[in-house]
């Protein structure tokens, strides 16, 4: 053998030798790739479950936001301000019958002084030159009109007026009650067909009737009293006795 064989001669698994070495690599590294893939998507799988697959719905911010959601507004949300309570509806009041002139009015205070007591049958003269009395006074069966108004015992007073003043008197400013028992008890004006009070003006010289009726117990007609003015500043006569 001579030297140029020897040293031309390659050895068993030269430079073939690095390339199972490259393949190794390149599979480990993929290999390595899928694991942390696989971790990866674990976790993640683990963190769905854990926060119970859905994300919470996020809070109205406004009343109108939370009354669409749930039906009605929530009073204790942040933004606030419970709303008011409904104004609670008025009570019904009813209306009392309006007072009829001349009659039934109550006694003031500021109202001129009573004169003393007279009989239900004496006529009285009056400052001015009034003369008033009571011509007629009788009890009756009498026939309630309109509301408030119940047929019954009745007392039915005529008035009558002479002016013997030098000027006509105006009869709209006649007040006349009635009163029963001890304790002056009112009678209720009694809105019956007989009845014809006083009105227009009654001229000097000259004399007018009206006709009253009030509501009064039959048992209480032994003691009755008419109260009579003429006008408003004019002494108040007090008629007083039994009406058979």
């Amino acid at each position: 053998m001579t030297t140029d064989d020897t040293d031309t001669r390659r050895p068993a698994g030269g430079a073939d030798d690095g390339a199972p070495t490259a393949r190794r690599r390149t599979l480990l590294a993929a290999v390595a790739g899928l694991v942390v893939a696989g971790v990866v998507a674990l976790v993640l799988l683990l963190g769905d479950d854990a926060d119970g697959g859905t994300a919470p719905a996020a809070a109205p911010s406004t009343p109108a936001e939370a009354t669409d959601a749930g039906g009605t507004a929530d009073p204790t949300t942040p933004t606030g301000e419970p709303s008011a309570a409904p104004a609670p509806a008025p009570a019904a009041v009813e209306s009392a019958p309006a007072p009829v002139p001349g009659e039934g009015t109550p006694v003031s205070a500021d109202l001129p002084p009573a004169l003393p007591e007279v009989p239900l049958d004496a006529p009285v003269t009056v400052e001015d030159g009034l003369v008033v009395e009571l011509s007629r006074i009788e009890a009756i069966e009498g026939t309630g009109q309109g509301p408030g108004n119940v047929s019954g015992p009745a007392l039915r007073v005529t008035v009558r007026i002479q002016n013997t003043s030098p000027a006509p008197l105006p009869l709209d400013g006649v007040t006349v009650n009635a009163y029963h028992g001890g304790e002056l008890t009112p009678a209720s004006p009694l809105e019956d067909p007989s009845r014809q009070p006083l009105v227009g003006e009654l001229p000097e010289g000259e004399a007018a009737e009206g006709v009253y009726v009030f509501s009064v117990p039959r048992e209480a007609m032994g003691a009755v009293t008419v109260e009579l003015a003429a006008r408003a500043d004019a002494p108040r006569v007090l008629f007083s006795g039994p009406v058979d």
